[in-house]
Formats: C-alpha cells, sequence, structure tokens
C-alpha cells in the first residue's frame, strides 16, 4: 500500500497518529508530501503593479523569498520523515490542491492522508468544521480513497 501523507506545517502530529493507530507498517510505502503554495507570491506582485514605477519584485528579493520557502519546505519534511520513519520526501511547488492531486497520480498512491484545513487564528471557534478548498478539491479529484485527519479538539 502507498499512503501519501499530506503536511502543511501543522498537522504532523496527527499524520503520525493516524498512520501508526489505524496502519499496519508491514508492506506500507510511505511518502510525504509538502507544497509551497506559488499563490502568495502572485498577490504580491499584483500589489506592486497597483504603484507606479515598481514593476516587480528586485531578483535578490525574489531569491530571498524563494530561498526562504526552501528552508521552511525543508524543515517540514525532515520533521515528517523524524515523525514517520523510512518515508520518502516529496516536495512540489504550486496550488497545493492541484499538486496534491497530481502528485498522488504520479506517485502512484493508494491513499491520501489530508487534514481539512490549516487552524486560522481569525476563525471563530464556534460553528461548523468546515472542510477547506484544498482538502475539498483534493476530495474531489483525486485519483484515490482520500483520508480526513480533524484534530483533537
Amino acid at each position: 500500500m502507498r499512503l501519501l501523507c499530506c503536511l502543511d506545517g501543522t498537522n504532523i502530529k496527527e499524520i503520525s497518529s493516524a498512520v501508526s493507530s489505524m496502519l499496519r507498517p508491514d508492506g506500507l510505502t510511505i511518502g510525504v508530501l509538502y507544497v509551497t503554495d506559488s499563490g502568495p507570491h502572485g498577490e504580491i506582485e499584483r500589489q506592486r503593479e497597483r504603484f507606479p514605477g515598481r514593476p516587480g519584485l528586485p531578483p535578490i528579493r525574489r531569491e530571498q523569498m524563494q530561498q526562504a520557502d526552501l528552508a521552511a519546505a525543508q524543515d517540514i519534511l525532515n520533521e515528517g520523515v523524524r515523525s514517520l520513519p523510512g518515508a520518502e520526501k516529496l516536495q512540489r511547488t504550486g496550488r497545493p490542491e492541484r499538486e496534491i492531486v497530481m502528485c498522488a497520480s504520479e506517485w502512484q498512491a493508494d491513499l491520501i492522508l489530508i487534514c481539512p484545513r490549516s487552524p486560522q487564528r481569525s476563525e471563530p471557534a464556534l460553528g461548523p468544521r468546515s472542510v477547506g478548498h484544498v482538502a475539498r478539491f483534493v476530495l474531489d479529484h483525486a485519483p484515490c480513497p482520500v483520508l480526513l485527519v480533524r484534530k483533537k479538539t
């Protein structure tokens, strides 16, 4: 069985707990995936376009941002491998929802583990525990079964 674990930087405890408590390790191939979201960089560029005389980010600033994204991705993947020994690191850049589905297909995953959404500090604690747009897209388009892992409340 090939298990694709989708990390978001906050959910490694929930993912590793789900793997250890529900799945037997024999014959299990685990991949830990982290997707660096390319959306925020485009937002920064669009904001800068509003000001005349500032066509885009200076190349050195763009490089610094890419290096910071790469370092964060490596930290998250290394933590995933520490929590799930023997896991294969998978790293992508792009829109997370699309990259997860494409990676699951290319990696030939049999099951995807994903948390429904990253915690948002500005969200109220009351109301339905909704599924975020990334998890919704993965649920709708995944080439294999998807297991949603919620955080304990």
